[in-house]
């Protein structure tokens, strides 16, 4: 909507070249409280018994610190992989923190959640090199406590472009990129697609800071297990930039998979009636090569 509304206003005002900047990608928006939990640990152990929620706070290398959330599985598992969740623009734990942990949390995976810098709880002013860098922090984080090849990165939207920075610059157990985006630029173009009458008289100049950010390049460095996540109906990332994105991979099929889930839009993919079973597999395949990697 908003980069509708800018299109308008250029056309009105006889301008034809749209900027797309960092304002147009990131919009942080804080918590208005911010004292206790992000999320209620009594209604995360009624979902998912047997697990507990913790704080899990980061000080970045800047001194910013940073909110995240950690939750358990109280049963001793020695091989059970982490997921590290990193959400889209509109995502902060306490507004939907529930919606995206429940259902990792139920598949028997630990899962530590977010808040991105300028976010939610997190303190900081949000840019893509300061979330990038924040992202890497994070892995460091988690992977010293339960070790990197036991670390799935998981990101939607905005968050999958920071899973697949990781992923390009750590070794983590798997890496599952959820409606991703294979650059900036393709992404402008795609949500200028949705208005043909006005395509003809637009021409988009993206930001400095922007070009080329998204999850093209960095998807040709990961050599972790790999999942793409697309909905068929999404109209903010179509589900053909996941397709080039599998596509750019260099990984064996074995090691790499794209699902395209029929019914689902850009925030219903982990609510499909296929999703636990994809996602289940796919933990299964992060758990068996870290049990491997770890033999004598």
């Amino acid at each position: 909507m908003r980069l509708l509304l800018l299109v308008l206003g250029g056309l009105v005002s006889g301008c034809v070249t749209l900027d797309v900047g960092p304002s147009h990608v990131l919009h942080p928006r804080r918590d208005a409280e911010a004292g206790g939990l992000a999320l209620d640990a009594g209604a995360v152990a009624d979902a998912v018994p047997g697990t507990t929620l913790e704080t899990f706070p980061l000080v970045a290398s800047d001194g910013v610190t940073l909110a995240g959330l950690r939750a358990r599985h109280a049963a001793p598992d020695d091989a059970r992989p982490t997921v590290l969740y990193f959400g889209g623009n509109s995502f902060r734990m306490s507004w939907l923190g529930m919606k995206k942990l429940v259902p990792i949390l139920r598949l028997g995976a630990d899962v530590v959640l977010v808040d991105h810098r300028g976010y939610g709880r997190s303190g900081g002013e949000a840019s893509v090199e300061a979330l990038k860098a924040d992202a890497l922090a994070w892995f460091d984080a988690v992977a010293a406590e339960v070790g990197a090849e036991r670390v799935v990165v998981h990101g939607h939207s905005l968050g999958s472009f920071l899973a697949s920075h990781v992923g390009a610059h750590r070794k983590a157990g798997g890496v599952v990129l959820e409606n991703s985006a294979t650059t900036t630029e393709a992404y402008a173009r795609a949500r200028l697609h949705a208005f043909p009458v006005l395509r003809p008289f637009v021409r988009l100049r993206v930001d400095e800071a922007l070009r080329g950010e998204g999850s093209l390049a960095p998807v040709r460095e990961i050599e972790a297990p790999l999942l793409l996540l697309a909905g068929a109906l999404d109209g903010r990332i179509p589900a053909w930039m996941s397709e080039e994105l599998y596509a750019a991979s260099p990984l064996p099929p074995g090691r790499k998979r794209l699902v395209v889930f029929a019914f689902a839009d850009h925030n219903r993919v982990p609510f499909d009636a296929d999703f636990p079973r994809v996602y289940r597999s796919f933990l299964a395949l992060v758990r068996a090569e870290a049990v491997r990697a770890e033999s004598p």
